[in-house]
């Protein structure tokens, strides 16, 4: 998982030691705050995929936080770790879209780990889900554009290589070709 980031929100310092050290071999970046306006100040200089956030912390919920990151940073993920097991807060939380999933202290090392990568994997699809609305975005309006300059044009055919070919409904023809380069 080279590359994943997450932040650690939590105001124990050994927690936040305790789940550096469940991850060491994960290979994550992770980097910490110990409240969630620092969390928020770190988010704008570490991008972070995931937010693993405790719950009860001085001055604001852990959920406060998650709430603005979810505002600011809708494709991060965000998760509670807590020792409270509060199930109206959780439902709340889950059904808001607030959290991705809740994690009682303490922990279970496989669940915690076998959690984040559910989460990356998520995470995953929605990066995949936004490149490829994109793409449709990008290639709808190419239709557009070539239905304007060849009015009535109505057969498009897509080739094993991904360009897309524009036939004239009378002749089939080959009117133009595209090859459509997708955004990394």
């Amino acid at each position: 998982m080279q590359g994943k980031r997450i932040l650690i929100v939590d105001d124990e310092e050994n927690v936040i030691s305790a789940l550096k050290r469940t991850l060491v071999d994960e290979n994550y970046e992770i980097e910490k705050a110990s409240n969630g306006q620092e969390a928020l100040e770190k988010l704008k200089v570490f991008p972070a995929d995931i937010v693993l956030s405790d719950y009860m912390m001085p001055g604001m919920s852990g959920l406060e936080p998650l709430k603005q990151v979810k505002q600011l940073y809708p494709e991060t993920i965000r998760i509670i770790i807590t020792g409270r097991s509060d199930m109206q807060i959780t439902i709340e939380a889950i059904n808001n879209g607030d959290i991705f999933r809740f994690l009682l202290k303490p922990w279970d090392d496989e669940e915690l780990k076998m959690t984040l990568r559910t989460a990356f994997q998520y995470h995953d699809l929605i990066l995949d889900n936004k490149r490829l609305s994109a793409t449709v975005k990008i290639q709808s309006s190419l239709l557009e554009e070539i239905k304007r300059k060849h009015p009535g044009i109505t057969k498009v055919r897509r080739e094993e290589d991904g360009s897309i070919l524009f036939e004239d409904e009378d002749s089939d023809d080959i009117i133009q070709a595209f090859q459509i380069e997708e955004e990394n």
